[in-house]
């Protein structure tokens, strides 16, 4: 048994090397310090870009309870692992985390991280500031045949919906309590592009048959969660 855990480990391990990988954190801010916490979240984004991290802050909105992502972005494994020690040992950031840990602003409520399911993209390539995302986030069936069925869906609607308008990036999440979900993201310029694609995927026969292929796929899985959030800061 112990040698199959350590086979299934290597091959996520191998599986996820290459292409954008993020650290998702969720925060409350307390009371009367919302904006305290997001002036908190700009001083670390400025140590972590000056480190090579990108960094996007989200405010989510309907379908959430309205807190901010602070979400790190690497482009690859090496990245990740360089980017993180250099973090650490960054005497910027223990001063920095020092004082934020002395006067908080926030609760830290979720973290997790997830790998780009299309290894091309780089980190560079996330949202940019003013944009809007509309997320999905999908639990596969049970066994390999379940999360091979929503990879192979995620990637099959992606250029549906890039023709329609939206701008598409899938994700694997692989730590945390969701490891293992699915994560679909719509990104958009502005909510009226949203409307717009939204519109358009109404009447779109190819968008519909796609709908009904994937709802008569025993492998197909089950949508957990879907909410909105808007990018208000963003460091590439």
């Amino acid at each position: 048994m112990k040698k199959i855990l350590v086979l299934l480990f290597l091959t996520a391990f191998a599986r996820h090397s290459a292409g954008e990988i993020l650290e998702v954190y969720t925060w409350k801010p307390y009371p009367g310090k919302a904006e305290q916490l997001l002036q908190t979240f700009e001083e670390a984004a400025e140590i972590h870009s000056s480190l090579g991290i990108g960094v996007t802050i989200n405010a989510l909105g309907v379908g959430t309870s309205q807190d901010m992502d602070y979400v790190l972005r690497y482009d690859d494994l090496e990245s990740y692992g360089r980017l993180k020690d250099a973090n650490f040992a960054d005497p910027n950031w223990n001063t920095f985390l020092a004082k934020a840990r002395a006067n908080p602003s926030g609760e830290l409520v979720s973290s997790w991280s997830a790998n780009n399911l299309d290894s091309s993209t780089m980190a560079d390539d996330f949202t940019e500031q003013g944009q809007v995302i509309a997320f999905f986030r999908w639990q596969p069936a049970p066994g390999a045949a379940g999360l091979q069925a929503m990879r192979q869906g995620a990637m099959t609607s992606k250029p549906v919906h890039e023709d329609l308008g939206a701008r598409i990036e899938a994700y694997q999440i692989n730590s945390g309590e969701n490891r293992g979900q699915v994560l679909y993201l719509m990104i958009y310029d502005s909510f009226s592009d949203m409307a717009r694609t939204n519109s358009a995927m109404a009447s779109s026969s190819e968008w519909q048959s796609l709908l009904l292929e994937n709802s008569t796929n025993p492998n197909f899985g089950t949508m957990v969660h879907n909410g909105q959030a808007m990018t208000i800061g963003n460091w590439d």
